[in-house]
């Protein structure tokens, strides 16, 4: 039997109100895992809510349905399932094989306390005793390198930081990207820009990643990428992002992403973290 002691733990969203969340912490006998909701490029609604929150919630009901013992292929391929059979009772599966940027989208991380695994299936990250493992996506240097320029080139023509806080231009300018790089959602077709996700459709072997974890008790934080700077404290994590915002709120110079910090926001992305220690009792 695995013991799991929960040390903190901590989860909001990027207006600061909680109800706007499209990341979850999940916990069960099973399993421990963040799940991190992709946020819509549609305007399409799941009874009523947004696909990323709508997506986060429909896996961790998922994930609390999976039995203990279950191999990472299996439960992705449960968590799949349960995402396509929202598709199928919204009468959206037709639509959504040829517009995949319109899915139910997810990133994950998951611990399996009986296998004693990390599984990654996507972008979201984790400390393994200090260790970071993450998987960032190579199609996200390219679009935010290139949010990045436009958005230098701007400032250059007579635009503010605070200006483009406010009307962020260079997230209208990737827009387009962002929508057609659904089209790599698992698809090694794509060559070296290809990612995996869960959206309901199937995800290729190589890209769950599995980590076996070492004998004995072991120290864990799981994560998603709403920390660009991962530490071994909430604390911590919290004092990097917030000095990360400060420095560069339009976040195109220290740390590019997709979007800014808009006017009134708390950060870029909501952002979860758990940390817990494992232990084995025989």
């Amino acid at each position: 039997m695995h013991i799991i002691d929960i040390i903190e733990q901590f989860v909001t969203s990027k207006t600061g109100h909680l109800q706007d969340c499209e990341d979850v912490i999940h916990r069960s006998d099973g399993f421990i895992a963040v799940i991190d909701g992709a946020t819509s490029k549609s305007a399409i609604r799941w009874s009523g809510e947004r696909s990323g929150w709508a997506a986060a919630r429909c896996l961790d009901a998922a994930l609390g349905a999976l039995p203990a013992d279950c191999s990472a292929r299996e439960a992705v391929d449960r968590l799949s399932a349960a995402i396509r059979d929202v598709y199928r009772r919204e009468d959206r599966l037709a639509d959504l094989e040829v517009h995949p940027h319109r899915r139910l989208t997810a990133s994950l991380v998951i611990c399996s306390r009986q296998r004693r695994e990390l599984w990654f299936i996507g972008d979201c990250q984790a400390l393994l005793n200090g260790e970071l493992i993450c998987y960032p996506k190579e199609v996200d240097h390219i679009v935010t390198g290139a949010r990045a320029l436009f958005l230098e080139l701007q400032l250059l023509q007579g635009s503010s930081v605070d200006a483009l806080r406010e009307n962020d231009r260079g997230r209208e300018y990737i827009l387009p990207l962002l929508k057609q790089q659904a089209l790599l959602q698992n698809h090694p077709d794509g060559g070296p820009l290809w990612f995996p996700v869960i959206d309901g459709f199937a995800v290729p072997d190589e890209g769950i990643r599995i980590h076996p974890l070492p004998p004995g008790e072991v120290m864990l934080v799981l994560a998603s990428d709403g920390y660009p700077a991962l530490k071994d404290s909430l604390a911590a994590s919290e004092a990097a992002l917030h000095a990360l915002l400060q420095e560069d709120p339009l976040l195109f110079r220290k740390f590019r992403a997709t979007k800014g910090v808009a006017p009134g926001y708390i950060s870029f992305d909501d952002r979860s973290y758990i940390k817990f220690k494992l232990q084995s009792q025989d």
